[in-house]
């Protein structure tokens, strides 16, 4: 049986207390970390998960683990109409259909990879948009929200910047302070006082200049920039290339790697350590080498 390889999209989770207040379910000495780990580990448990977001159905099954990577099977139920021969005439039958994406989460370094398979949702995005929701609900009972973010890719942000004609308008979005050491440790402390002031999740910046005479350096813009591409947040580019205008952001430069996809089989020892190496890679932006970028090179 011959398998493909999908592309697979990589995610930063991030896990912010709503209060600074502890709560009973806190006195659980469980670090955020710890009650996200649990929260993976019971869809393995479970077996099946249902999960119903409006009038949608949604599944985690076809659990998979070793060590601190966690994969499953994320399922989005459609209710599909078969034509089927009948005695008199052709017979309309409905089926339910449960088409998915294969997830792998990383504990150990807070990275989700999401398949990308536009005949079970067409934009990854939506997916992900799901997926956040999901893990929000079951952190909320803690008093904890749940945001995910794009990782982007090593080059492609300062490459936009430095072919730039002209710059209209950079919106960064940053996850308050979460994960500790990680970025840079200027911005963090600014982050953290705000956090400690405001009690925010995130922080949105926005820098413009209708003329497009927008200034972006890395001396004194480079600390938000790389918080929100190493740690979490997200990132708006408008400006001119060519005389053309465009418009470029983190879910158009989310960092990918190809994995191949089981049809049935589990993920050997082998390949799991191999996936294992490759979020070891990604998870920080200087080792971090999207697939695009080599096949582009």
């Amino acid at each position: 049986m011959i398998n493909k390889r999908s592309p697979f999209y990589a995610y930063r989770y991030l896990v912010t207390p709503t209060s600074s207040q502890i709560t009973l379910i806190q006195e659980l000495n469980k670090s955020k970390e710890e009650l996200m780990i649990d929260i993976i580990k019971s869809l393995a448990i479970t077996g099946k998960t249902e999960w119903t977001k409006g009038n949608k159905r949604y599944l985690f099954i076809g659990f998979q683990h070793k060590d601190d990577i966690y994969i499953i099977k994320f399922a989005r139920e459609s209710i599909e109409n078969i034509y089927i021969e009948g005695e008199d005439d052709i017979e309309i039958r409905r089926i339910n259909e449960a088409k998915y994406v294969y997830l792998i989460i990383d504990t150990k370094h807070q990275i989700m990879l999401v398949e990308r398979n536009v005949s079970v949702f067409q934009q990854i995005e939506s997916s992900v948009k799901i997926l956040a929701e999901f893990f929000r609900s079951k952190m909320r009972d803690f008093d904890y929200v749940v945001n995910i973010y794009p990782l982007v890719s090593k080059k492609k942000f300062w490459n936009y910047v430095d072919s730039a004609e002209e710059i209209y308008e950079l919106t960064l979005e940053m996850n308050a302070p979460n994960m500790a050491l990680f970025g840079n440790s200027e911005t963090r402390d600014v982050l953290r006082e705000i956090k400690e002031i405001t009690n925010n999740e995130v922080v949105d910046i926005s820098f413009k200049n209708k003329e497009g005479k927008l200034i972006i350096l890395k001396e004194s813009l480079g600390g938000y920039i790389d918080y929100v591409r190493e740690v979490g947040g997200k990132y708006l580019l408008k400006f001119m290339r060519n005389g053309i205008r465009e418009t470029k952001s983190s879910e158009t430069d989310t960092a990918k790697i190809h994995i191949e996809r089981k049809k049935s089989e589990k993920y050997t020892d082998e390949e799991m350590q191999n996936i294992s190496d490759k979020l070891d890679s990604i998870h920080y932006l200087e080792t971090r080498e999207d697939e695009n970028e080599i096949e582009e090179d």
